[in-house]
């Protein structure tokens, strides 16, 4: 065999063909380095004796179904400096790696394509062997990526495994990319996200995060001091809708005590917003009925429709007299949940208010978090989570039957 297969096939180059053999239905390509003075693989010397050879077997790019690997005979020498033997170098594979880099080349064309699983089947290698090159690739990649130009972030925490097994998940804003995932959801998992952010140069202007206290603390510990923090107006809308609930498995309670049954049914029609119910009049009608026989849940209801106008204020100053008032409104109900969440919200009136200066929510991270679904689903769970967070961070890239799962 002339040396042009070796060169355009495998990309071989530096190699001479010595023979080839079909072992077990595997094609293997014996080659030998193309002789020039021997030199020392430790410190380049070419005072080396020669101690006999080895052979290195290196899986290759295949021919249509046939595995193909390539075998290397190389030297074993014998170092007169440093009074070591060692094997000659060679280059076509990483460091303690079965394989080629070609071989790793192809390997990831095929994860656009394909599930990891049907590139080992194809392939006839195992699982791990594809999962270890795409998840080499994909540290590479994500150490290489930029964050200097960074400026607006939502951060957010996913449910990767049963028993409350969490996962952070930060998204710029600007990009829809995401740029960080780490395992769990307290102040901790923030710490090396900010580090980087700092030693990459970015000028950090807003963060918008949920109400947790979590989030909080990390970014007061380890985010730059002057960021804005706005809190998701969609969280703070659910956190209404939970006390709503509260309030009506309350009164549920108390009427059925008095053999009542009118609140029977009544879940998820107290969380419809008036928009929603304008084009649906028995909805509409059957809420009104409800209202009216119960006053404590039409007043809730009233406050909870009033608490989603205030994103709809003309400015800042307009929003924090709004704000004000509804507090008052709410303890002036004299319902524990309504108290409750109206101590919460005035706790919060600076990150809620700051929507008016940043007007960003969590809501791409929300659509980020489809995708993951489907990311999870198709692979059944993830054991490496560290290798999800790395799938999530080039979510924004993947073809969406989600393909190198």
């Amino acid at each position: 065999m002339s040396t042009d297969p070796l060169y355009h096939a495998w990309n071989c180059v530096g190699y001479e063909h010595v023979k080839t053999e079909v072992v077990d239905g595997a094609l293997r390509v014996v080659v030998a380095k193309a002789r020039g003075e021997p030199e020392c693989a430790g410190c380049g010397s070419t005072q080396v004796t020669l101690e006999g050879t080895r052979e290195v077997s290196l899986r290759a790019v295949p021919i249509g179904q046939t595995r193909v690997y390539l075998v290397l005979r190389l030297l074993m020498l014998r170092c007169r400096q440093c009074h070591v033997v060692r094997q000659e170098k060679f280059d076509l594979a990483a460091p303690r790696k079965s394989y080629t880099r070609q071989f790793a080349e192809y390997v990831l064309v095929l994860t656009r394509y394909m599930t990891l699983q049907d590139v080992a089947e194809l392939l006839k290698v195992g699982w791990d062997l594809v999962k270890e090159i795409l998840k080499q690739d994909l540290e590479r990649r994500a150490a290489l990526r930029s964050w200097k130009g960074v400026r607006r972030i939502a951060i957010d925490e996913i449910a990767v495994k049963k028993g409350h097994k969490y996962l952070t998940v930060v998204v710029d804003l600007d990009s829809g990319e995401a740029l960080y995932t780490a395992e769990g959801h307290d102040h901790t998992s923030l710490e090396p996200f900010f580090k980087r952010l700092e030693a990459e140069g970015a000028k950090l202007e807003a963060i918008a995060v949920d109400m947790g206290t979590g989030y909080r603390k990390g970014i007061e510990l380890y985010a730059p001091k002057d960021v804005a923090v706005i809190y998701d107006h969609f969280h703070i809308v659910s956190a209404m809708n939970a006390v709503i609930s509260e309030v009506r498995r309350g009164e549920q309670n108390r009427l059925e005590g008095e053999g009542k049954r009118v609140l029977k049914g009544s879940r998820y029609l107290l969380l419809y917003g008036k928009e929603t119910l304008a084009d649906d009049p028995d909805k509409r009608t059957r809420l009104d009925a409800l209202l009216a026989a119960n006053e404590v849940l039409h007043k809730v209801w009233l406050l909870k429709e009033d608490l989603r106008t205030f994103w709809q204020q003309e400015n800042k100053e307009t929003a924090a007299a709004f704000v004000q008032a509804w507090i008052l409104s709410a303890r002036a109900l004299g319902v524990r949940a309504v108290s409750r969440i109206a101590r919460t919200i005035e706790a919060a009136r600076t990150y809620i208010l700051s929507w008016y200066d940043h007007p960003i929510t969590t809501g791409p991270l929300e659509g980020l978090n489809n995708k993951i679904k489907v990311l999870k689903r198709t692979a059944y769970g993830y054991r490496d989570i560290d290798f999800f967070g790395l799938r999530i961070l080039f979510l924004h890239q993947t073809k969406f039957n989600l393909t190198g799962v």
